[in-house]
């Protein structure tokens, strides 16, 4: 891969993960079940997800990346020669005609908008030199991104006679942020079209994402069928923050096994409104906010207010993000203490029990301490240290 992943940092990402605590809320209708948000990966509604399933042409997500990766070595520029082996690939199809010659990046926008099995055929062959070499390096892939319950056997998703590609929701979900964060604008441009035409081929067809025609904040990612799959959908929003006090936060969602195309639709839209109406990233801690007052050495003469540094943004459900906040203060209180200076922290435990901290920085300059002051600490060392002794 173009982009090396290494095992630690995937192990990293998959820790990252926590689970939501209020999904009895909705009910989703599938065999399998995910909603993540997806710059964090904090699973916010899961079921069955690290069951392996067939992925019918989800599957065509990996052929993407494969192919995104070996940019360099190929173009989308390139002329591809379509094979017998891929024209006689089943499903839907692009009409592809044995030794014609097609543009990769033409390829690549029918496999991802209407989902040509002959197209991703001709990719695979093309990228890898044939299919069992391109479907090694999908595999290899997958490996390397911690996709741990994902077997591939063909680029496109098609039945095998024995067994055929496997994939589990969470796998799916970790495949699709990897792509999200590497090939957002590459990828979003080409699933979020509603439909493909190539008059010159006298081609029009529909994208076979319904979800982009009910929300408009959908923009990704991919369908699948086949009968022993059932309907599944990978899909993907932007949910547009609400005020200032907010952030914009994107959503992935897969459904594995439901009934019905419309199915997959309505689970999937269920799925994403819910994590939309009840998740936020949201400001906690507005930077120079006065989080606490402290009398300075003990003094109540000498007052200082602790400010946050910093704007403080934490995702979570939008009414129970916090569980609690603790101050903790400077073992040792400087001096001079200029305005600005750190003199604690703040830790906010959220819903999930990840901790996040702010410094607290004073908000003015003590450079004198009054007469009084130090003759009180005096006497305070001076009966510390008797009371020691006796």
């Amino acid at each position: 891969m173009k982009k090396i992943i290494t095992i630690i940092t995937v192990f990293i990402f998959i820790l990252n993960f926590s689970f939501s605590f209020a999904q009895d809320e909705v009910a989703i209708n599938a065999n399998a079940v995910l909603l993540m948000e997806e710059k964090s990966g904090e699973i916010l509604f899961c079921k069955s997800i690290k069951k392996k399933f067939p992925p019918a042409s989800i599957t065509k997500l990996m052929t993407y990346l494969v192919t995104m990766e070996a940019i360099g070595k190929v173009s989308m520029d390139d002329d591809v020669f379509i094979s017998e082996k891929a024209v006689n690939e089943r499903g839907v199809s692009y009409k592809l005609k044995q030794g014609e010659t097609i543009k990769l990046g033409e390829l690549v926008k029918v496999m991802m908008i209407v989902s040509a099995n002959d197209a991703a055929m001709a990719i695979a062959e093309y990228v890898g030199g044939d299919e069992g070499n391109f479907v090694k390096m999908m595999n290899e892939s997958a490996k390397a991104l911690g996709m741990n319950n994902t077997h591939f056997v063909n680029p496109n998703g098609m039945p095998e006679k024995e067994v055929g590609n496997e994939m589990s929701a969470h796998d799916i979900a970790i495949l699709a942020k990897y792509l999200i964060n590497h090939y957002k604008e590459e990828l979003l441009v080409l699933t979020d079209q509603e439909f493909y035409e190539n008059p010159e081929r006298n081609f029009y067809k529909q994208n076979t994402n319904g979800l982009l025609k009910i929300i408009p904040e959908v923009d990704g990612l991919k369908t699948g069928y086949t009968d022993e799959a059932g309907w599944c959908l990978a899909s993907t929003m932007l949910v547009k923050k609400k005020n200032e006090n907010e952030q914009d936060f994107r959503l992935i969602s897969v459904v594995l096994g439901t009934e019905s195309e419309w199915s997959r639709v309505k689970e999937s839209k269920k799925l994403l409104e819910y994590g939309a109406m009840n998740f936020a990233n949201q400001k906690i801690v507005k930077s120079k906010e006065m989080v606490q007052e402290i009398n300075l050495w003990g003094a109540k003469k000498l007052p200082i207010q602790l400010l946050a540094k910093k704007d403080l943004w934490a995702f979570g459900l939008k009414e129970e993000i916090e569980k609690g906040r603790v101050v903790s203060l400077l073992d040792t209180m400087p001096y001079p203490i200029d305005k600005g200076q750190k003199l604690g922290e703040l830790n906010i435990t959220l819903y999930n029990e990840k901790i996040i901290q702010v410094d607290l920085i004073s908000d003015r300059d003590v450079k004198k301490i009054p007469f009084w002051v130090l003759i009180t600490k005096f006497w305070k060392v001076v009966a510390s240290v008797f009371s020691s002794i006796l």
